[in-house]
């Protein structure tokens, strides 16, 4: 069993790509990780860039799958480190706005006894919209309706055990929406340490009404079902 699995899901990110794997690169050793790229149909010169990359880096794997969302790039993600049976996995995103060196205090604690290990964005840099819909309004409503007080419930820096995630995946699919959210309301123990989180300054920066609405909508569709499933 391989030790660790970085998993990185990327949709048109030409402008930061190469710089996020460098900082990744930078801080872990090439003898135990593996970087699993999964390439969400980008249009622009994403594959381009990666595949250029892959030619230099033998632990990096580069996934090409027609569009389908965060959510769906995240499930391929975590079904391929199932499959290869990765001891940890640890996903995050492509966007630039997490710290590459916030790992190391995440992974020492990777052989306590939680399921989840995860980054809170304290002093998040997302649009008031999004911060407001996440740290107040589904925080309350999983607090109601699942009784679970979750602080940062859908973030992108988080590292879990091989069997924790394969009994996730045994109940998730890539039909939802936010993956990770479904995680945190699965796990029974989850350990939170505070993330640095920085503006994202390069691709799409912000997230029109439209897309926020049609998210909130599939989320809570999801979680009624889930709901049903886990109960």
């Amino acid at each position: 069993m391989k030790k660790l699995a970085i998993i990185i899901p990327v949709y048109n990110e030409e402008e930061s790509i190469e710089k996020v794997l460098n900082d990744w690169k930078r801080i872990l050793q090439k003898k135990f990780f593996d970087i699993i790229i999964i390439n969400d149909g980008s249009t622009d010169n994403t594959k381009l860039i990666l595949s250029k990359i892959k030619k230099k880096n033998s632990h990096i794997e580069i996934i090409n799958k027609p569009n389908g969302g965060h959510g769906e790039s995240v499930f391929y993600g975590y079904k391929y480190a199932i499959k290869k049976k990765y001891k940890f996995i640890f996903q995050v995103d492509s966007d630039d706005q997490f710290s590459a060196s916030d790992f190391k205090k995440i992974w020492r604690l990777r052989n306590k006894t939680h399921d989840l290990i995860i980054g809170n964005r304290e002093n998040r840099k997302d649009s008031f919209i999004r911060v407001f819909l996440s740290k107040f309004i589904l925080k309350q409503f999983f607090l109601v309706y699942f009784k679970k007080n979750l602080i940062d419930a859908n973030v992108p820096y988080r590292l879990m055990k091989y069997e924790f995630l394969k009994k996730f995946m045994k109940k998730s699919s890539k039909k939802y929406i936010a993956p990770n959210i479904l995680m945190s309301l699965f796990a029974k123990n989850i350990c939170v340490l505070r993330v640095k989180h920085y503006q994202r300054s390069k691709g799409v920066i912000s997230w029109s009404f439209k897309r926020l609405f049609y998210f909130g909508v599939r989320l809570i569709l999801d979680l009624l079902e889930w709901k049903k499933i886990t109960s």
